[in-house]
């Protein structure tokens, strides 16, 4: 699988068929993105933004982060690993603490910069 967090709920990507995302690519796969594409039939390819893209042998892989929106013709022979860009949901994976506060020494600490000239 594509590894990566690409924003979203990108953890875990999600494997797609080629015909669920052409149907689905304007209304539930409308907010997600694609990062990784494979071939899951000797003949395997599919349109991206007016563009052919062929991918030879089954289990060939093409990595190409793309919008199901712009999907331009029915894919053939592919499965895409997806994964929800909507910030809708809760991301998974290891995520830090948002209650962790600053507990070194006080010329250690973060600097805000900006705000009526005050930058250090």
């Amino acid at each position: 699988m594509a590894g990566g967090n690409y924003g979203g709920n990108s953890i875990p990507t999600t494997p797609i068929g080629a015909d669920t995302l052409w149907n689905g690519k304007d209304t539930t796969y409308a907010n997600y993105k694609c990062s990784t594409i494979y071939a899951s039939a000797s003949t395997s390819n599919f349109t991206y933004k007016s563009v052919l893209y062929t991918l030879g042998a089954v289990g060939a892989k093409l990595d190409l982060l793309i919008e199901p929106r712009y999907i331009t013709a029915l894919p053939v022979g592919v499965y895409f690993l997806c994964y929800d860009c909507s910030c809708g949901t809760l991301m998974t994976g290891t995520t830090a603490a948002s209650t962790q506060t600053y507990q070194g020494a006080p010329m250690y600490a973060p600097t805000i910069i900006g705000g009526e000239g005050l930058n250090s």
